[in-house]
């Protein structure tokens, strides 16, 4: 785990200076920021042109020493934005005490923290439905690694707000699956690769690796099958679009016949901790390293338009 977090850190070391150098803030994306807590919480906001009223609303949470500036950079969601019109947020983590960007979802090392990003998110939330008129019925939140944490949390914790969420390279700590009562049925949707040695697929209950315990990847995927009431199940295959990237899909489908609500999971076989995506979305020049992290990963699907897809049978 050591080795991956530190392969981790530098690859985000570097998109964040390629981000700082290359002035790379996208059209109609603000940096704004909102006092919450006594703490000044940054956030980037996508406005789609041309965004109507009564539109949809998603927010993506950034993973571990990350920012909301890389996964706005790399996960290509305001190129779905443009298409479909929903107003995307990027809220951005505070500093702990190793100085890392983080999400307070309860890790061990984070015993101590006090704050509160579960109300940070909801007031995020909240005033951007007032401000951009935004239908409350269809709020959504997905996420990388610590923000896929953050996406199960929300989905616990603010189902009062969120229709359904879409954690990717994320798990559930076990105090929070022991806690976990979300007041409706949540849709669920997890991308998750077998060989992932930061967020394991078996989880570790035994917490070997510092971040607390946490249960396997199917344990989490059957406890929100039974929070749907979900009684049938399909798998399917991905078409092995990318050969070269030595890994491929199974789509798990949970669903029933009196209810809309599913849980979706797609296991990605010897695929790592990624953000699996059609083709990097650097070229080598802009950054090397980052093209390379990219291209070594799973190249069968568009992870963004995928979980588009899942939230979209939400918002009709």
């Amino acid at each position: 785990m050591k080795r991956a977090f530190v392969v981790s850190f530098v690859i985000v070391f570097v998109l964040s200076l390629w981000i700082l150098n290359s002035g790379s803030n996208q059209p109609n994306s603000l940096k704004q920021s909102l006092l919450h807590n006594g703490i000044e919480r940054d956030y980037v906001l996508y406005v789609p042109e041309g965004l109507p009223e009564n539109a949809p609303l998603v927010v993506v949470a950034h993973g571990y020493t990350s920012s909301a500036e890389i996964i706005m950079a790399y996960s290509g969601i305001n190129k779905i934005a443009d298409e479909e019109k929903f107003l995307v947020v990027y809220p951005q983590g505070t500093t702990d005490l190793r100085g890392n960007n983080f999400f307070n979802v309860g890790y061990s090392f984070h015993a101590s923290s006090k704050v509160d990003d579960l109300d940070f998110i909801k007031t995020l939330v909240t005033n951007l439905i007032e401000e951009y008129n935004i239908n409350s019925d269809h709020v959504f939140a997905t996420g990388m690694s610590n923000g896929g944490d953050l996406s199960y949390f929300l989905a616990c914790y603010a189902s009062d707000i969120f229709t359904a969420v879409a954690p990717i390279a994320g798990t559930m700590m076990q105090t929070t699956i022991e806690n976990c009562s979300p007041n409706k049925p949540m849709p669920i949707f997890e991308i998750h690769g077998d060989a992932d040695d930061i967020t394991l697929f078996d989880g570790d209950m035994a917490d070997k690796d510092g971040w607390g315990p946490y249960p396997d990847n199917q344990t989490i995927i059957d406890f929100w099958v039974k929070q749907n009431n979900l009684e049938l199940y399909d798998a399917y295959k991905f078409s092995d679009i990318n050969p070269n990237d030595d890994s491929s899909i199974t789509f798990h489908k949970y669903w029933s016949k009196v209810s809309a609500n599913e849980v979706w999971f797609y296991v990605i076989e010897n695929g790592e901790h990624d953000w699996p995506l059609l083709k990097s979305p650097f070229t080598f020049w802009e950054s090397p390293l980052g093209w390379w992290y990219f291209s070594s990963s799973n190249m069968d699907i568009d992870t963004s338009a995928e979980i588009w897809n899942f939230f979209k049978k939400y918002s009709d």
